[in-house]
This record gives structure tokens, sequence and C-alpha cells, in this order.
């Protein structure tokens, strides 16, 4: 059986990167193994892991002696490093040179523009995945540099599901970029429109930068045109967990937040009647937005923002409604169509449930990560 490496900085399957490896190792018949920093959950998909230890923003630099060690023990048939733009330079280290190596690329980070910066703070911006110092280096990163350190590293296959680093990649000679689209579970409950008493969920991480003070000061416009509606904000706590309970708590009686582990995301997705993922900047996490896609999986209408990561999985106007990031105006009447308009809600709940099962399945994905395997593997 084919043994195949999977090298990332940080793991947990609760992570978008992370779920994605994880789908990849229980779907594609291969022996797996995993390399990384620290797994922080998840570790049973794998028939070996390896932490090697160093900091995430550097891995694995500084780490070869581990990394080499890692690789002699697992014996690979195929290398596959999970990473961002910068992956393409991982791949020229001398400790994987020998490998057969594949490149799942998720996104190509690149810092806020001008317009943008006054959608939040610094430092709400620093705490996120918005200021980083590795954003900074992909901003100013080269695209035929990339390029031309994947020739270098003998490495023609990228897979990512990204629409940018497939625009940016794909352009150059020798390289084959294949896009996938993720995150689609196979799940048998459904949404329903109830116009009496609605719900409108939010799940993800507790920061001002997905939106949630946005959403948070939309809420009463759509509570005052759908008297009914509750908002459930579950949350994984954040350092700015402590502002925006205050914010919600001043927003309304309306709003449950949940700061707890939620045991069965898709359920409570299931029973809320719309979804929204307000983001404020083009990677405020890994294209495609996870819980997002989860939502169109159970005939879950949403609302979403113009940004690179919402924009990976979602068409405006065919598939959920796009506003303007930090309009809380137009979020609201998104909200308040959805929420009120029965017609609307069915045909967005339908065409959502259509995209999740026909294009974002993680099947789906399995069978592009197997292609990639064997092209890369054939003699």
């Amino acid at each position: 059986m084919t043994k195949v490496a999977h090298v990332i900085s940080e793991f947990s399957a609760k992570e978008a990167m992370g779920r994605t490896v994880t789908e990849m190792a229980q779907r594609v018949p291969s022996e797996h193994h995993l390399i990384t920093t620290h797994a922080l959950d998840g570790q049973d998909a794998f028939a070996g892991v390896h932490e090697i230890g160093g900091a995430l923003e550097t891995f694995p630099l500084g780490r070869s002696d581990a990394l080499r060690d890692a690789l002699d023990k697992i014996q690979p048939d195929l290398v596959h490093l999970h990473a961002g733009a910068l992956g393409p330079f991982l791949a020229l280290l001398p400790t994987l040179r020998p490998h057969r190596k594949l490149l799942t690329a998720y996104a190509w980070p690149t810092l806020p523009g001008p317009s943008a910066w006054r959608r939040a703070t610094v430092a709400e911006m620093r705490t996120s995945n918005v200021l980083r110092a590795r954003v900074l280096v992909t901003t100013v990163l080269p695209v035929p540099l990339a390029a031309a350190a994947l020739r270098r590293a003998g490495m023609t296959t990228v897979l990512t599901p990204d629409p940018r680093v497939a625009d940016r990649l794909g352009r150059h000679r020798g390289l084959n970029v294949v896009r996938f689209s993720s995150g689609a579970p196979v799940d048998p409950r459904r949404a329903r429109f109830d116009a009496d008493h609605p719900t409108i969920v939010f799940a993800g991480r507790a920061e001002s930068v997905r939106g949630l003070d946005t959403l948070l000061d939309a809420f009463p416009r759509v509570r005052a045109a759908v008297p009914g509606v509750r908002l459930r904000l579950l949350l994984i706590p954040r350092p700015e967990l402590p502002q925006i309970l205050a914010r919600a708590g001043a927003a309304g009686e309306a709003i449950d937040v949940v700061t707890e582990p939620v045991p069965d995301l898709l359920a409570e997705l299931a029973a809320a009647q719309v979804g929204t993922w307000p983001f404020k900047f083009d990677y405020t996490t890994s294209p495609p937005a996870m819980a997002l896609v989860e939502a169109m999986a159970v005939g879950l209408p949403v609302v979403g923002t113009d940004v690179a990561c919402v924009r990976a999985v979602l068409d405006h106007r065919v598939n959920g409604l796009s506003v303007p990031p930090a309009d809380t105006g137009a979020l609201a009447n998104a909200l308040i169509t959805l929420l009120s308009d029965e017609q609307a809600w069915q045909r967005y709940a339908k065409a959502g449930l259509e995209s999740a099962t026909q294009r974002m399945g993680w099947q789906r994905v399995a069978e592009t990560t197997a292609e990639a395997y064997a092209a890369v593997l054939r003699p």
C-alpha cells in the first residue's frame, strides 16, 4: 500500500486545513502518516503521528533533523505538503528534496487594502489570521518566484480550494493546478422555513474580523422587521470574547450565546432558518469558509460577504446572498429577505444544498486527491 506523509505546521481536525487532511486520510486508500509541530486532536485518522515541535510561523525551519528522522521512520512513497503560498519554498528543503511531493496550497493571503483597514482595529487584526508576519511575506511574494521554486523542487501538481491560488499559479507552464471545493458532509437533516420564530445562526471564532460586531449592529433592524427572530452565536473563545459578550448583551435579549463546544454543529445549523458569516477580510479563514459549506449541506440558506474565503463557495443570488463587508444595512436587508420571503428562502435552500452535494462533497475531494497521487507516483 502507498505510504503518504502529510506535513502540516499544526494539526487540528476541527480547523479547515486539518479537517481537509483528515478527510483525505480517511477516504483515499493509502497508509497515511502525519508530521506536524503539534497535533491537538484527531490523531486516530492516521497510521502514525510524528510531532516534531518548533514554532508554527517558521515550521519546519530549524527542525530539519527531526523532520528527517520522521521521514526515515515512515519511508513514504509520497510527501503531501499542506501550506499556504510559502509551500513552494518548503518543498525546496534538502530534507524533502529526495521525495516525490504534492502540495495543497490552501490560500494566498494578502494584507488588507487601504479601505479595509477601517473595518477593524490593528489589535483585532493581529489576533486573527488577517495581520500576521507570513501574510506580509505572501503579499510581496512574486508569483513567478513561487512557480520557479515548485519546478526546482520537482513538484508539478498543486491542489487548492482557493481561486486566487489557481489563477496565479495556473498561468505558469509546467504546473498542473487542480481546484477543489471542500467542506460538505453528507447528512439527512434539513433546515425548515419558520416565519414566526426563526433563528439566525453564526458559528466560529469570537473575533471582530469575522463580522460579529456588524451582525450585532444589524440584529435590531432585523428584529424590528421580523419580531420573532432570535440570534444564536456559537462562539469559539478568543481574546475578544468578553467585548463581544458585552456587545451581545447590549444588542437585546433575543440573543443566545454559546461558548462551550457544540457536540453536533450540523444539528444546530439544521435547526436554524438562516446562517450568516459576515467576514470583514479576504482571508479571515482559509478558503472555503467551512461552516458556511456545512450550512449549505443541510439546506440552510446563507448570507456571506464579498471576501475571498466566502467567495470560494458562495455565488451571489445563485446559492446564497452576498453583501459588502462591514455594511450593517446591507447585512440586515439580506437577512430580512430570507427570513420573510419563503419563496426566496426555498430557492436558496435548494441551490445551496445542490452546490454542497454536487461540488463540495468530501468524496469528490478524495477522488481529486487520489488522481493527483496517481499522477505524481506514475513512473
